[in-house]
């Protein structure tokens, strides 16, 4: 088998984040554009640690992909083994991936891990740098009261509000994408994906049974906000949306965010906001009462150009500043 069958035969029977299956890296990567790095014992595949390739002005890159929070390294189940043993198996992991890493002859290596990955320090030793990054993540979903109860008293009318002058409403991924570009309009910012990209991954979650489009409408029938989520085996993941600029007071996007952790509740899931730095929306998560998780972005540039251009830039900037 190739490595990429092997992935999916070894994704069978490990979590794997909705982001690492092959389905998803296929959509928005396309199939000939990531492959996986495999670790295996007689055998048998011990972690997995799928990358997206790119190139960048004449440089090659893994990098992250479009929509796509995080990658990195999977580590097979290791139920039962003690802290130490633990700790001493993610060390020979990381280390061989970085030989691994080494023998592609990058300019740069940057991969957003998922929060469970706690252990970078194997990374650090090799000259890797991280920059922790945060989501918010409501753990238990099981009582929709508890959720309602944790949310703070400001959201909980805004959702009220919003729920007396909009509902509810299906969307087509066409009108879908057509609105979503307004969120960026506003912000003066062009759509960072495409609308051949949206189609792929739309239809890949559609296949997988991992996704839905929601939106609210007032009552002439114009869309309010609009939201993309989708799910693996643990979680439910607020992929996209917001809303549409000219209806922003109406506060709509709340309620459609209580509809997604209802929809996890439902399959009994955690619900992950897909975190933020940005300060708006980073508290805007937190007062739908989940657990603030860190995670971490670790990146290592082999070639000096780069490290030479990034350095003038960020002397550019104190300049500036």
């Amino acid at each position: 088998m190739t490595n990429k069958e092997k992935y999916i035969k070894f994704s069978q029977t490990n979590y794997v984040p909705v982001f690492s299956k092959s389905w998803w890296m296929d959509a928005v990567c396309g199939s000939d554009n990531w492959d996986v790095w495999l670790y295996e014992k007689n055998d048998s595949i011990l972690a997995a640690m799928p990358y997206f390739k790119s190139t960048k002005n004449g440089f090659n890159y893994i990098t992250k992909a479009t929509l796509t929070q995080n990658n990195g390294i999977i580590f097979s189940n290791q139920n039962g083994q003690k802290l130490c043993g633990r700790l001493s198996f993610e060390e020979k992991v990381i280390e061989s991936a970085c030989e691994f890493i080494q023998s592609l002859n990058l300019d740069v290596y940057e991969q957003q891990y998922h929060y469970s990955f706690e252990n970078w320090l194997p990374f650090f030793w090799n000259g890797y740098k991280s920059i922790t990054r945060y989501t918010f993540v409501i753990e238990d979903t099981s009582n929709i009261d508890n959720v309602w109860n944790n949310f703070t008293s400001n959201y909980r009318n805004k959702i009220r509000k919003s729920q007396k002058n909009s509902h509810y409403s299906n969307i087509s991924p066409d009108e879908f994408y057509i609105e979503h570009e307004k969120v960026f309009s506003k912000q003066n910012i062009p759509c960072p994906f495409s609308y051949d990209l949206w189609i792929n991954l739309y239809n890949s979650s559609l296949q997988n049974n991992s996704g839905i489009i929601k939106c609210m409408r007032d009552e002439n029938e114009n869309v309010t906000s609009l939201i993309y989520l989708v799910w693996d085996e643990q979680s439910v993941y607020q992929i996209l949306g917001g809303s549409m600029p000219e209806f922003q007071k109406m506060d709509t996007y709340c309620s459609l965010i209580f509809e997604g952790i209802k929809i996890a509740s439902e399959k009994g899931l955690k619900y992950d906001f897909e975190g933020s730095v940005i300060p708006k929306i980073n508290k805007s998560f937190r007062e739908f009462g989940g657990i603030q998780k860190p995670y971490f972005r670790i990146r290592k540039v082999f070639n000096p150009k780069i490290i030479q251009q990034e350095t003038d830039l960020e002397i550019e900037r104190l300049i500036n500043c």
